[in-house]
């Protein structure tokens, strides 16, 4: 499969490319941050239990600081506790706090939606949609590809966030794709929930290609509420909060 013809650098905005995204350490403590993001979404890891430094680095082949810096991440987006003399804590995660990510990303990705069609870059707007287009048009609903409609949800979420004209926006928006990216890849194409996206996608992308800003905002409102139903029926279905 042909893969997306755009990379993270041309989404970059100022506070991404201050980042350290591309430093093995920073590689390092992704890896420990999502290993124990997909852990919790997918119910091997529940509330209360303990994270070891120690058995965390031996699992992830990686020394105990970036275990330190994933844990302090995992506490700053709110899935753990960090308790002086007690270590790391995961916190509970059911129904309730998988609604209340989504509000949340609803608040900010909404009104960054109906901000970035004034400054979107219009030319990588349109590569996505064409991508998008023709991974709505391919027989192959493998693995591959996926992982690449995964790939280009992120790069069009991170997109109109970078162009929210709002730093601060942009930042609060790129703190919760890290749960973004984990529940997406726990929930992966359960009912097709990846083609619908998709078509959610072009709806939102013609929108501001058509520098329609508040049709743009209900656009994303009603996907991000759409991707959150999808959510609670894979990782929190009824059977699981009785």
């Amino acid at each position: 499969m042909t893969q997306v013809a755009m990379t993270a650098e041309a989404l970059k905005g100022p506070e991404v490319a201050n980042s350290d995204w591309n430093a093995p350490r920073h590689a390092r403590r992704s890896r420990v941050v999502y290993g124990i993001l997909h852990a919790i979404f997918k119910g091997e890891l529940a509330g209360g239990d303990r994270l070891v430094e120690e058995e965390l680095g031996a699992k992830f082949g990686v020394s105990r600081t970036p275990v330190r810096e994933a844990l302090t991440e995992l506490a700053a987006i709110g899935v753990i506790w960090l308790k002086p003399n007690h270590g790391a804590m995961v916190r509970p995660f059911g129904t309730k706090q998988l609604v209340e990510i989504y509000q949340i990303r609803r608040v900010l990705e909404m009104e960054a939606a109906r901000h970035a069609h004034e400054t979107i870059d219009r030319e990588l707007l349109a590569q996505i949609r064409e991508r998008t287009q023709q991974l709505l048009k391919s027989e192959d609903r493998g693995k591959e590809w996926s992982e690449e409609a995964l790939a280009v949800d992120q790069m069009l979420h991170e997109l109109i966030a970078k162009s929210s004209r709002s730093e601060r926006l942009a930042e609060e928006i790129h703190r919760y794709w890290t749960l973004a990216r984990s529940i997406g890849e726990a929930v992966g194409n359960a009912a097709y929930t990846q083609d619908h996206a998709l078509v959610e996608h072009t709806k939102l992308m013609d929108c501001l290609l058509a520098h329609d800003g508040d049709g743009a905002a209900d656009a994303m409102g009603q996907h991000l509420t759409k991707r959150m139903d999808a959510a609670l029926a894979t990782i929190c279905p009824p059977a699981k909060n009785a």
